[in-house]
Formats: structure tokens, sequence, C-alpha cells
């Protein structure tokens, strides 16, 4: 009986190491790699940069005007104009996320990228998912326009991969932040969080129009999101229901005081959990 219980102690330890050690270290893409478990999105080895790069960037040669290399073409890229780009076809490979992407049994890579190429409307990127050949390399499968996954967390270790991701824009004064949760290669997600900071628009006190109700708190910006313990946290900038109430009447936002915060960010398999909970005005 001891010799059954100790066996079992050694298993469910060892489970729970590989799952820190998966989701903590994620394997390397290399020619004939596949994810164990579903990873988080990081930077690019220089390995994976040599395996994918000639994949989407025919006639590739070193980079200029801030991107890590400029291509005479995009192979499979959606339109053949790639996007009306007058400024030529400079790209940077910026992450990968390694896992069951398009459904529980794919063996993927989903590499988000900068590129000369795209439009503001895109925040000048996308991503690229590849699919594993069964031959040791890789095949390009589709290029995702707008769909930069940067920074996103994994939210389960198998089957179909879920991600956490902070995503942002900006322009004309301006900055939307919003915290979703997606399943690759389609990245509009469900919005769990919305933030709107517009105080440096032409109407400083925009946010106050937002706001229904005197109790109502203004999320200006979701700032990062991490790991943390078995969770997940976001910091938030934000301006209290109090001091936004007289800010808004006094027509001073831009004053207003802003307030930090961390979230706690908790995933049951099936919905996110964010304590504390606030009462957050609409976005713009």
């Amino acid at each position: 009986m001891k010799n059954l219980l100790l066996l079992l102690v050694l298993v469910l330890l060892g489970a729970g190491g590989y799952y820190f050690w998966s989701n903590h270290n994620p394997p390397a893409l290399g020619p004939a790699a596949v994810a164990a478990a579903n990873t988080d999105a990081r930077g690019l080895t220089d390995a994976e940069q040599a395996a994918l790069l000639p994949l989407v960037c025919g006639g590739v040669s070193a980079g200029s005007e801030g991107f890590a290399h400029n291509c005479t073409s995009l192979p499979g890229y959606l339109s053949a104009d790639y996007g009306g780009a007058g400024t030529g076809l400079g790209i940077t490979l910026t992450s990968v996320i390694l896992g069951h992407l398009s459904n529980a049994t794919a063996d993927e890579a989903y590499v988000s990228y900068q590129g000369s190429f795209e439009s503001h409307a895109d925040n000048f990127g996308g991503g690229i998912l590849f699919t594993a050949d069964g031959k040791g390399g890789w095949t390009r499968e589709k290029w995702v326009p707008g769909g930069v996954t940067d920074g996103c967390l994994s939210l389960n270790p198998r089957g179909r991969a879920k991600m956490l991701c902070l995503v942002g824009s900006s322009g004309q004064g301006e900055t939307d932040t919003a915290l979703t949760t997606l399943s690759l290669p389609d990245t509009r997600g469900e919005t769990l969080l919305t933030g709107s900071d517009l105080r440096q628009t032409m109407d400083s006190n925009a946010n106050c129009g937002l706001r229904k109700s005197a109790n109502q708190d203004v999320l200006l910006g979701i700032d990062n999101i991490a790991r943390a313990g078995t969770g997940y946290a976001a910091q938030i900038d934000y301006v209290a229901a109090a001091d936004a109430e007289i800010a808004c009447k006094e027509q001073k936002f831009a004053n207003a005081k802003v307030s930090k915060t961390t979230l706690t960010l908790t995933w049951d398999g099936n919905a996110m959990q964010i304590a504390p909970e606030f009462n957050f005005a609409p976005s713009s």
C-alpha cells in the first residue's frame, strides 16, 4: 500500500512539473519540432527565423527603415499588391505561438509580424499560420493581416489553444486597449475589458460623455498582462467614479486623478473571472 501511494505521489509531481515546464519553458521551433503543449507567445530564435522566413518572404535581404528584413515578394499573401504598399516590403517576425491552434489535434505555429505593407487600421502588422508537414518541416497556411498576438498567454496546455491577449491601437489622440480571449487563427475573440483614453483628443472631456451614471469608473487603459501563480494579472489605469464625477462637472477631465491597480484573472476552462469588480463606463 505504501509503495502504491509513493508511486501515485511521484506521478502527480511529474505531471505538475511537466505542466510548469511546458508553459514556462516552451520548446524551440526546429525542423521537426511540435509543441507538446500550447505555449505563450515568445520571441523567435535564429533557427526559427531561418526555418519560417523563407516561406513568407521571397528574395529576402537585410532590412531597412526599422524592419529586420526586406522581401521582393510575399508568398501566399492575400492580394497581389501586398496591401497597396508603396514603401517596399519590409517585415519583422516578432513572436511565435506553438500548439494545437486551429483544432485540438493540429500541430501548428502562429507567427506575428510587423510589415511596411500593412495599414494603420491593421496596426501595421498581422500573423501567419504554419502547419507541421509531417516530414520535419513546415507549410504556410494563411496570412492574417491585423492579427498580431505579441504577448498573448496560453489559457490551456492541451486541446485547442485558448489565448488571453492584450491588444491596442492609437490615433488622433485616442488610445484604446482591450483584454480578449481568442482561438487562433481568428484573432477577433471575446472582449473582457475595454479602455479608452480620450484626454488627448480635440475634446479632452470626451470620456465624460460616455459615463451614464455618477458611480461609473473610467477605464483609461490596460497596461500589461502576466502570469500570476495559477492565474493571470492585468495592470490598469483608471479614474475612480468619485474623481471622475468631480472632474467632469468642472470640465477638467484631462486633470483628473488617475489610479492604478492590478486585476486578478482566473480562467475556469470556459469563462474568465475578474476581481475586484468595477463599474466601468462604456468605452468609445
